[in-house]
């Protein structure tokens, strides 16, 4: 089965059956194909050795559920630092416990949703000129993981995993302007690892970079960092007899016209992929290694996430602080200079460092912000800070579980069906709960109670709280009512009415 790239520049051919692990292919063409004699090529499946399944339990209901939406626990988000200066739009978390979060600029929760255990990578992104919500849903027992895209209305518009049999890794999932997504996968492979002291016939973890056509599935562009990136560059001590030896730990991709940016974790260093060839062009390495730009002490990275090339040229990296010595976690801005091997310098723009002075162990992100503030998510010291383009700290939460990044930007989520709500009668009058899971321009509830739906009065009102408002009522009759409003006193969506004492919603 033959798919033509959307880009032209190609075509995947789909095998009848599976090929056998370590098999010889012979591809036949009459086409004039880069590093092909004639349009003839040949290519040698890897052996895999058989690895542990790694998946998760489904999402179970929480214990403690809030009143009008028990199948909702809303994460308690500790915010010990705001501004008026901070930018325009919600902040986006994905615990590795718990699930995906939307949070306001106030750090009060405006959209949950239960995920299984596990690193999530939860996104907003473009895709075809609309905003859309990623992550990445963990693999369970029953099926396989995969990259799932959200619309404004929560929806699921599309699933994207990798071709060519890999299997969706966490680590990246990265949309491009032209309905392509950029993707890791992580596979274990039988390899000669002598060459760095280990067995002939050694285990090695390589990590697989895919552009992948959101539409069709097929794979536009394969690159592999096993036979690309030296073994010899890898920090990262080999694991015991028997055990895979991570030793790249691919974690971001990023587009940079016609090559791509690609971190590896254990090797300090970012490579620019060429995409025609796949040649690495550039090494730019950060703990002092063998690198094609000189990197002083003040521009000094290790363990780094997040690679991005920036609108303005420069590159921006979170920095972990991971080699010995290093103190505090940091978002450090890079301008890279000159174009010849023996010339080109990394000089330091600006770094915002980790306010508690810690470094990050593992996970987290960077990220500059339109209006030139940055985005910090300090990965496991489940924290995040808004900096000024001058280093003030303008916002900062903590948190309980680990997000592996945090992002910002403007959502206008419109939720399906109407808003929760639920009540209960009490000594001192009526208490009810509302909620409306996603919708991110309340301003204000208003409680009508009544005996029928001809006869309804405003009992209460109170200003948006949390993902639930609690708002206690006098003078309540038989039924009851929510009505949603925004800042300018119109009404966005109402409530079942429903009897005291009773719940409505999802």
């Amino acid at each position: 089965r033959g798919i033509k790239h959307a880009d032209r520049n190609g075509v995947s051919l789909g095998p009848a059956g599976r090929f056998a692990d370590g098999e010889t292919v012979g591809v036949f063409t009459r086409k004039k194909i880069r590093r092909a004699r004639h349009g003839s090529f040949t290519v040698r499946i890897g052996e895999f050795p058989n690895g542990e399944k790694l998946t998760s339990p489904p999402p179970r209901s929480p214990r403690r559920g809030l009143k009008s939406r028990p199948d909702l626990k809303a994460p308690r988000i500790r915010v010990t630092r705001t501004s008026e200066q901070v930018a325009p739009g919600s902040y986006f978390l994905g615990f590795r416990r718990g699930g995906l979060a939307i949070l306001n600029n106030r750090g009060r929760v405006t959209w949950y949703r239960p995920t299984s255990f596990g690193f999530n990578n939860f996104e907003p992104q473009i895709l075809n000129g609309r905003p859309v919500l990623t992550y990445f849903r963990t693999p369970t027992p029953k099926r396989e993981g995969a990259y799932v895209i959200l619309n404004r209305r929560y929806r699921k518009i599309a699933e994207v995993t990798p071709g060519n049999g890999y299997k969706a890794d966490l680590h990246e999932f990265r949309l491009t302007g032209r309905g392509t997504a950029l993707v890791l996968a992580y596979r274990s492979v039988r390899w000669n690892l002598s060459s760095v002291g280990g067995p002939v016939n050694g285990r090695v973890v390589d990590n697989v970079v895919q552009e992948v056509d959101i539409k069709t599935g097929a794979v536009l562009f394969e690159w592999h960092a096993l036979g690309n990136i030296n073994l010899r560059d890898s920090t990262e001590p080999r694991p015991g007899p028997g055990r895979p030896w991570d030793a790249f730990h691919l974690n971001s991709i990023d587009a940079d016209g016609n090559s791509l940016l690609v971190s590896s974790r254990w090797a300090n260093s970012v490579f620019r992929v060429g995409r025609a060839g796949g040649r690495i062009k550039w090494v730019l390495r950060g703990d002092g290694g063998p690198s094609d730009f000189k990197v002083g002490g003040r521009s000094h990275f290790s363990g780094q996430h997040d690679v991005r090339r920036l609108a303005d040229g420069n590159i921006s990296i979170f920095d972990n602080a991971g080699a010995p010595g290093r103190r505090a976690a940091s978002v450090l801005i890079l301008r890279l200079k000159g174009k010849k091997n023996g010339k080109r310098r990394a000089i330091r723009v600006a770094r915002y460092r980790n306010p508690q002075g810690r470094p990050s162990l593992a996970t987290g992100g960077g990220e500059v912000l339109p209006d030139g503030n940055v985005l910090a998510g300090w990965g496991n010291s489940n924290s995040l800070t808004e900096f000024s383009p001058n280093g003030e700290v303008l916002f900062n939460a903590r948190y309980r579980s680990t997000a592996y990044r945090a992002r910002k930007a403007v959502w206008d989520g419109k939720p399906q069906g109407r808003p929760a709500i639920a009540s209960v009668d009490g000594a001192e009058g009526t208490t009810v709960y509302v909620s409306w899971n996603g919708a991110q321009d309340i301003d204000r509830w208003e409680i009508l109670s009544g005996p029928d739906a001809e006869d309804l009065q405003v009992v209460g009102d109170s200003r948006w709280k949390n993902l639930e408002t609690t708002i206690p009522v006098s003078g309540a009759d038989s039924l009851v009512q929510a009505v949603a409003l925004d800042e300018d006193g119109q009404e966005l969506g109402r409530s079942d009415l429903v009897e005291v004492g009773r719940r409505s919603g999802p």
